[in-house]
C-alpha cells in the first residue's frame, strides 16, 4: 500500500509545468494577442461608425415621419447657432423660425459617441415640412479620427447618409473631410 501511494505522488509531480514552459506559453499568447489586437480594434471602430450612422438615420426618419404625422415642421439641429447646446436636438418648430426656443416641444436629444466626427455639407440643421420634404438635401459623413476607416486612392472613407429633398435616406461611403 505504501508503494502505491508513493507511485501516485511521483505520477502527480510529472505533470507539473516548469517555469521555462510557462514563460514560453505566456510569450506565445502575448505574440498572438499583439497580432490579433489591431484588426479587432479596427473592426470595433468600424462597427462603432456603422452604429452611429444607423442611429443618425433612425433619428432622421423619426423626424420626417413625425413631421408628416403631426402636419408640422420638425427640425434636427446640432449647432449652437440654432439653439442646440449639446449634441443633436430634434424639435417641433411651431413658429417656423428654424431656431429652437424653450417653448417648443423637444422630441429627442442625443450625442454622437466620442471619437466619431460628423460633417454635413449643408446648414447646421435639417428641417422637414408637413409633407416630409426638406430643403437641406446633402451628405452627412461620419468618420473616425483614427486610421481604421477604409482607405481608397489615399482618401479616408467614412460612413455616409445621403439625404434627398424628398426626405429619403441612402447609405454610402464618402471621403472624410
Amino acid at each position: 500500500m505504501h508503494s502505491l501511494v508513493h507511485n501516485l505522488n511521483v505520477f502527480r509531480a510529472c505533470f507539473g509545468w516548469s517555469l521555462l514552459e510557462l514563460l514560453i506559453v505566456l510569450a506565445l499568447v502575448a505574440i498572438v494577442a499583439s497580432l490579433a489586437a489591431p484588426p479587432i480594434y479596427a473592426t470595433w471602430q468600424l462597427q462603432s461608425l456603422y452604429d452611429e450612422r444607423q442611429r443618425l438615420a433612425q433619428q432622421i426618419r423619426f423626424a420626417r415621419f413625425t413631421s408628416i404625422q403631426k402636419n408640422a415642421k420638425v427640425s434636427i439641429c446640432w449647432s449652437s447657432a440654432c439653439g442646440a447646446s449639446i449634441g443633436f436636438l430634434t424639435y417641433l418648430d411651431k413658429n417656423n423660425d428654424s431656431y429652437w426656443q424653450h417653448t417648443e416641444l423637444v422630441l429627442s436629444q442625443w450625442q454622437i459617441r466620442k471619437g466619431v466626427f460628423f460633417h454635413f455639407n449643408r446648414d447646421p440643421q435639417i428641417s422637414f415640412n408637413s409633407a416630409g420634404n426638406t430643403a437641406q438635401s446633402g451628405t452627412m459623413v461620419l468618420c473616425s479620427p483614427s486610421s481604421t476607416s477604409a482607405v481608397v486612392n489615399s482618401e479616408k472613407l467614412g460612413h455616409a447618409l445621403v439625404l434627398s429633398s424628398s426626405g429619403r435616406l441612402r447609405e454610402a461611403k464618402a471621403p472624410c473631410p
